[in-house]
């Protein structure tokens, strides 16, 4: 339902405005999805980490206070950016319309308050709750957006509202008054002092995940502006699998950090293969139906003009299926504090997608086998350093033992 309300909200307002007037709403949505998770997905992970392993260990709550920082100042960057700036902004990416850069800034603020409750709902075991919110997101969405429709405003900033409103009355139905009962009862300081190299994995994660649109977009020539569109088009059908991934990930860091605080490796490497497995065959199903029905999906909701060769929309699906394993892998190592470990290998991944932008095949082909190449690149990363952290780890233990 989360997943398919974008669709929803994207494919109303594309109907009703055109191609041209409806731009700034696909623009501010891109924004809030690629800037809400690489700035505020860690607070998710931070908040959710630490509450499940102070839980485990049958601690006292955590002290949030590095948290909270660092939500205030990055919501205060966005305010200052937005208020200096927004006229630049509004001429270069929204055609003008300072009213949406405003919605937009609105819209990761309340992104931004919706993870830090999802983090409390993880880290307490609220798992249900937590799926909740991401149903009354949706459904949220998708009502708003038939309203706008239904309704006389016809503008982007009509449908943009929706990126405000759903987040924050999402969050307002799902909030778990003991989950922050427990949080301000005899807090006591938190392992970590500072949440920075947890955004750095984010950031450069999502910038691994978003740079094929980004690269088609630098490197499409004047003539090629329809096949850019059409390749985008085809990246968000093909990275669906990843909206039902989200599933994995919401329990898999909670989980594994609860284990890591009791120190029990057998339980973590008994969890981490149950979910690796779990998200193997997942990337292995998504690939096969996007391979399948993936053109039937493009042309049913961006209309008949978008098609895009087979080849391309599976490698796309491919790349959707090995970013989804080194996530898993990255997620074990988070939940050890590992983060470096985990920003040098986005990092990796995307210098190898870069260089692979070289190779001499048709534009979108290049783009497609280059995210596919830069996740396999980060996932083997990834990979050695989850085997070689577990086995410290178990070393450690058995010295301690001894």
């Amino acid at each position: 339902m989360f997943g398919g309300s974008s669709f929803v909200l994207l494919g109303l307002g594309g109907r009703e405005l055109g191609p041209a007037l409806s731009a700034p709403l696909s623009v501010a949505w891109t924004t809030v999805n690629a800037f809400g998770l690489g700035l505020f997905l860690p607070i998710e992970q931070e908040v959710s980490r630490l509450m499940a392993a102070r839980r485990a260990a049958g601690l006292p709550a955590p002290r949030l206070q590095h948290v909270a920082r660092y939500l205030l100042g990055t919501l205060t960057l966005v305010v200052l950016v937005v208020a200096t700036t927004s006229g630049w902004i509004a001429d270069t990416l929204f055609g003008g319309q300072r009213e949406i850069v405003w919605i937009t800034a609105g819209a990761l603020a309340a992104v931004a308050i919706e993870y830090f409750v999802r983090g409390t709902l993880a880290g307490f075991g609220l798992y249900i709750r937590y799926g909740m919110q991401l149903l009354v997101d949706g459904i949220a969405r998708i009502v708003l957006a038939v309203a706008v429709f239904a309704g006389p405003w016809q503008s982007a900033a009509a449908y943009g509202v929706a990126l405000v409103l759903a987040p924050l009355i999402a969050t307002a139905l799902t909030l778990s008054v003991a989950a922050i009962t427990w949080l301000h009862t005899s807090p006591t300081p938190a392992h970590s002092g500072t949440i920075a190299p947890l955004v750095l994995t984010s950031v450069t994660s999502q910038l691994l995940a978003n740079s094929g649109p980004l690269a088609i977009a630098a490197l499409a020539t004047a003539a090629q502006q329809a096949d850019a569109g059409r390749f985008v088009a085809a990246v968000t059908v093909g990275r669906i699998p990843l909206f039902l991934f989200a599933a994995i990930q919401a329990v898999f860091l909670p989980t594994l950090s609860g284990l890591v605080a009791r120190s029990d490796v057998e339980g973590f490497r008994r969890v981490f293969k149950r979910a690796w497995l779990a998200t193997l065959l997942l990337g292995a199903v998504g690939t096969a139906g996007v391979a399948s029905l993936g053109g039937w999906v493009m042309r049913t909701i961006y209309g008949p003009g978008f098609e895009i060769a087979l080849i391309d929309l599976t490698l796309i699906a491919v790349s959707g299926a090995l970013f989804m394993l080194a996530q898993a892998l990255a997620q074990a190592l988070l939940s050890q504090r590992a983060d470096t470990l985990v920003f040098f290998a986005w990092t990796i991944g995307l210098v190898v997608t870069v260089a692979a932008l070289l190779l001499p095949l048709a534009l979108t082909t290049t783009v497609a086998v280059a995210l596919c190449v830069g996740a396999a690149a980060s996932g083997s990363v990834l990979g050695l350093a989850h085997l070689r952290t577990v086995a410290g780890w178990e070393h450690g233990l058995s010295e301690r033992n001894a």
